[in-house]
C-alpha cells in the first residue's frame, strides 16, 4: 500500500455533518505505513466525544476494508478553536458596519428558507433595524424574486458594489448580476471568491442585521462562511416530517463545529387552516421541530403555516410582513424577529 491509496481510502470519510473529508479538514497527522498495515493520527478539538468515535469508527472500517489489515490510530488533542467574537488573532473577523449576521440555513431544499430570511429581515426593518440580506444561494438565487426587484448593483469607487435597495432593505444576490437563464456551473474555488467577495466587496454600510440566505446542505458556501467572519447566529428551517430531521442535524453539527450558536428552529409548512371552514390540516406530518429543537435544546421560533397569502406575496415579490402586516403568519414573523433581537441582545 502507498500514501496515495492510503489518501484515496481516507478520502471518503466525511466530517459528520459536512461534504468534506477528514483529510481536508487536516485531521490526519502523522501518517505511517507499516508491511501489515498503518499508523496515524487524528487530530481533534472541540468536538463531542460520539463525533469523535463515528469519525474513528469510520477512518478504521474504511482501512480494514481498504486492504490495511492493522490499523493502529491515536487521538491527537488539538487547542478548541475560540468561539466567533472572543479577543484572538485567530477568530474570523466580523463584516465592518455590520453588527450582527445571522444565517437563515436548511439541511435541504424546498423548506421555505428563503421566504423566512426576507420575512425576517422585513420583520426586524419593522422594528426599526437597519437590515440587509445576502443571498448566498449560488446556484439557485431567489432574492430577486422574494423582494420583487431585477436592478445590477452599481460599482462604487474601490471596486465595491453597491447594494440594491428594496423596502429600504440593502440586498445583494448573485441574480442581480446574471442577465440570462443559463446555469452556474462553477467550481468550488470559484464559489469560495464570491462569497468572500459578497461579504466584503460590497459597500454594506452601517448594519444592525445583515440576514444570510444560505444555500441547502453544508457544502463550499457554509464552510467558506463560517472561514470567513464570525456568525452571530443560525436559524435553521426545517418542516415537519421526519424526513427532513436528518439534514437539519447534518447542518446543526456544522454551525456547532465552529462554535456558531443556533438561536432555533422555524418549522415552516407546519399545517394547513382551511379557508372556507377553519379545519387545521398537518399535511406534512407534525412534531420535527419540536424534536430538533429539543435535541439541541434551542427554542422553536414559530411554526409557519402553509397558506397562499405567503405563496402570493412570495409571487409578487413583496414579503408578507410587509404585503399582509395584520395577517396571522405576518405575526409570526414578526415573532421570530422578536426573539432573535432578544437572543443576540
Amino acid at each position: 500500500m502507498n500514501e496515495d491509496k492510503l489518501k484515496s481510502l481516507l478520502q471518503q470519510v466525511k466530517y459528520p455533518g459536512f461534504s468534506k473529508d477528514v483529510v481536508a479538514f487536516g485531521l490526519i497527522q502523522n501518517v505511517n505505513i507499516t508491511d501489515d498495515g498503518v499508523e496515524l493520527g487524528v487530530k481533534f478539538s472541540s468536538e463531542k466525544e460520539e463525533m469523535r468515535q463515528e469519525i474513528l469508527t469510520n477512518i478504521e472500517k474504511v482501512l480494514r476494508n481498504g486492504g490495511f489489515e492493522k490499523v493502529s490510530i491515536e487521538i491527537i488533542q488539538a487547542p478548541a478553536q475560540p468561539a466567533p467574537g472572543t479577543e484572538s488573532s485567530t477568530a474570523p473577523p466580523g463584516i465592518p458596519g455590520v453588527k450582527h449576521t445571522i444565517a437563515v440555513a436548511s439541511g435541504k431544499g424546498g423548506v421555505g428558507k428563503s421566504t423566512v430570511a426576507a420575512n425576517l429581515a422585513a420583520a426586524l426593518k419593522k422594528q426599526g433595524h437597519s437590515v440587509g440580506i445576502l443571498d448566498l444561494d449560488v446556484f439557485g438565487p431567489s432574492l430577486p424574486i422574494t423582494m420583487g426587484i431585477h436592478e445590477v448593483p452599481k460599482v462604487l469607487e474601490g471596486n465595491k458594489l453597491q447594494p440594491i435597495k428594496q423596502y429600504d432593505i440593502s440586498l445583494m444576490s448573485l441574480g442581480f448580476l446574471l442577465t440570462d437563464s443559463s446555469p452556474v456551473i462553477w467550481r468550488g474555488a470559484m464559489v469560495t471568491k464570491m462569497v468572500s467577495q459578497f461579504l466584503f466587496d460590497v459597500a454594506w454600510g452601517e448594519l444592525d442585521y445583515l440576514i444570510l440566505d444560505l444555500p441547502p446542505g453544508t457544502g463550499d458556501v457554509q464552510l467558506t462562511l463560517v472561514q470567513q467572519i464570525a456568525l452571530t447566529g443560525a436559524i435553521i428551517v426545517t418542516t415537519p416530517q421526519d424526513l427532513a430531521l436528518k439534514d437539519v442535524e447534518r447542518g446543526a453539527n456544522m454551525f456547532e463545529k465552529v462554535n456558531t450558536p443556533v438561536l432555533g428552529i422555524v418549522e415552516n409548512m407546519s399545517y394547513h387552516v382551511c379557508t372556507k371552514c377553519g379545519h387545521v390540516s398537518q399535511i406534512f406530518s407534525t412534531g420535527g421541530g419540536d424534536k430538533e429543537s429539543k435535541r439541541l435544546d434551542v427554542p422553536l421560533l414559530a411554526k409557519i403555516p402553509l397558506n397562499e397569502e405567503i405563496m402570493q406575496a412570495g409571487e409578487q415579490g413583496e414579503p408578507l410582513v410587509i404585503h399582509l402586516p395584520e395577517s396571522e403568519a405576518a405575526q409570526l414573523f414578526m415573532q421570530i424577529a422578536n426573539k432573535v433581537d432578544e437572543l443576540v441582545k
